[in-house]
């Protein structure tokens, strides 16, 4: 992000950076409350799945422009998972286990965004350099990781306490975490806009190319 500045001043891709600098701050202290055995690391834990949410739900909201009514379905859907997370931490989770039921929920109802702008994308058909963005990869990267630890997050529940189910999910999670920062660093070399023929008659479903060529 640093090194490429001229991607600095684009919001959705700053909302990206914070996300980032927040994983990093959250595993150093995830590793510092299991290491002392805290009991707050549930509590980091459910926080986490909330925050990370919070994170793409700003950052799908701002690939759209004012009037887009996706605009508003991301909103209530992002209100609705924050009512449904805090029901389930407190009175049915009862901040005792890791919140695995929302975590999976918060996957499939990121992976149904990410088709739904890739589809929205390909339907759109004036954007034929959009793997050369950075909402691209950004949107890939989330598919990525999502699907591949969606059932690993659902297991967690009920193979908690399995040694062996431990050591497999530390591989795999590990694995897609490192893969999801090389593909985000991917992102942040990606230009911002381009000289390309478009057409305004679907003008929500275009991203920055859109926005940057009409401004």
């Amino acid at each position: 992000f640093l090194l490429f500045k001229r991607n600095n001043k684009e919001k959705a891709l700053r909302v990206i950076l914070l996300y980032i600098l927040y994983c990093i701050i959250n595993e150093g202290l995830g590793f510092y409350l299991q290491s002392i055995r805290s009991s707050n690391f549930i509590f980091l834990l459910s926080a986490f799945t909330i925050i990370e949410y919070s994170f793409f739900c700003y950052f799908y909201y701002l690939l759209f422009p004012k009037e887009a009514l996706v605009k508003k379905i991301i909103l209530i859907i992002w209100i609705s998972f924050l009512i449904f997370s805090f029901i389930d931490f407190f009175y049915i989770n009862k901040m005792q286990t890791f919140d695995s039921f929302a975590s999976g929920i918060e996957s499939i109802i990121i992976l149904i965004l990410c088709i739904h702008y890739l589809f929205s994308q390909i339907k759109g058909v004036n954007n034929l350099l959009i793997y050369s963005t950075f909402n691209f990869w950004i949107i890939v990267t989330f598919l990525i990781y999502f699907s591949g630890t969606f059932f690993l997050y659902i297991m967690t529940y009920s193979l908690r306490s399995d040694i062996t189910f431990q050591k497999q999910y530390l591989i795999i999670n590990s694995i897609f975490s490192i893969l999801k920062n090389i593909l985000l660093c991917v992102a942040m070399t990606m230009k911002t806009n381009y000289t390309i023929k478009q057409t305004p008659s679907l003008p929500e479903l275009d991203d920055d190319v859109y926005f940057h060529k009409n401004n």
